[in-house]
């Protein structure tokens, strides 16, 4: 489904982008393509000479990845330009944190723009068409002082070709570390030494399967990110006799505070990794069940 918004603004669209640089804190929406224009009022100002403004045009989709880079589905310019991506501003566009490389008029699709300020967390972006004015190659638009390569228009040469993108940044899965003892006690509880998280989590303890890891039996309360100790997990299934357990780091990988993890149906809170970015986040120790 497409989404179509317009902001308004007082004065020309580089009038517009100086006044939107702040910040905000923006929330994260559903995967959606998105086309939104800014209205850009006119002024009696001539045009200053120079390439074409427009006709432009921007696609981009609701993403997710690592907030390194953000994906241009498809742009439309009527002269060579760029692709400027803007943080979330008070109510728009706010500064740029990455430009693309110079691209030729036409359309071009699938543009990867890095960004210099990478996303810490899941939020909106604003990716903008700019113009090459002065045909030099280089991205030259940073108000107030240095406004060359302005916006590029729509169809009706008023309103900025811009989009608002919403990034979703999952949380990092490593490193994370555990250690936890061999234990003895009546098999409702297991303590978990240490716990280290990368990000909010769990400790999960899994019974012991064929050749690892079976069922989870207990999951500890949601962890902060950081070193939790003596971390105790009641067991939903208390062990009857003595035998080995699992205990796994998993990460809430939607942050919302529960443990969704039940495979094949349920995988979201995937486990912890360690320090190579591939190995999972377990122990085995040996429980001894008191009668």
């Amino acid at each position: 489904m497409m989404r179509h918004r317009t902001w308004p603004v007082i004065g020309a669209a580089v009038a517009l982008v100086a006044a939107a640089c702040g910040t905000s804190t923006p929330a994260t929406t559903e995967a959606e393509t998105t086309t939104t224009t800014v209205a850009e009022t006119t002024t009696t100002t001539e045009a200053a000479p120079g390439p074409e403004r427009g006709p432009s045009a921007l696609e981009a989709a609701d993403q997710t990845g690592d907030g390194t880079t953000v994906t241009i589905a498809s742009v439309t310019l009527p002269a060579p330009g760029f692709v400027a991506v803007h943080a979330a501003g008070d109510e728009g566009p706010g500064p740029v944190i990455g430009v693309s490389d110079l691209l030729p008029a036409g359309t071009s699709t699938d543009v990867v723009v890095t960004l210099d300020t990478p996303l810490e967390a899941s939020g909106a972006v604003f990716p903008m068409v700019h113009i090459d004015m002065n045909e030099n190659g280089a991205y030259d638009f940073a108000p107030p002082d240095v406004t060359t390569d302005v916006p590029g228009v729509g169809d009706d040469g008023q309103s900025v070709t811009v989009a608002r993108v919403e990034i979703t940044v999952p949380p990092e899965r490593g490193p994370s570390a555990l250690e936890a003892a061999d234990q003895t006690g009546d098999g409702t509880t297991v303590t978990i030494a240490s716990v280290t998280l990368p990000a909010p989590g769990f400790v999960a303890v899994h019974a012991a399967g064929d050749e690892g890891p079976g069922p989870v039996i207990g999951v500890s309360d949601l962890l902060p990110a950081g070193t939790s100790t003596d971390v105790v997990v009641t067991l939903d299934t208390p062990l009857e006799a003595s035998g080995a357990v699992f205990p796994m780091v998993h990460i809430d990988m939607n942050e919302n505070g529960a443990y969704d993890f039940a495979p094949p149906d349920v995988t979201t809170d995937v486990p912890g990794v360690g320090d190579d970015g591939q190995s999972v986040t377990v122990a085995r120790i040996e429980i001894t069940v008191e009668g």
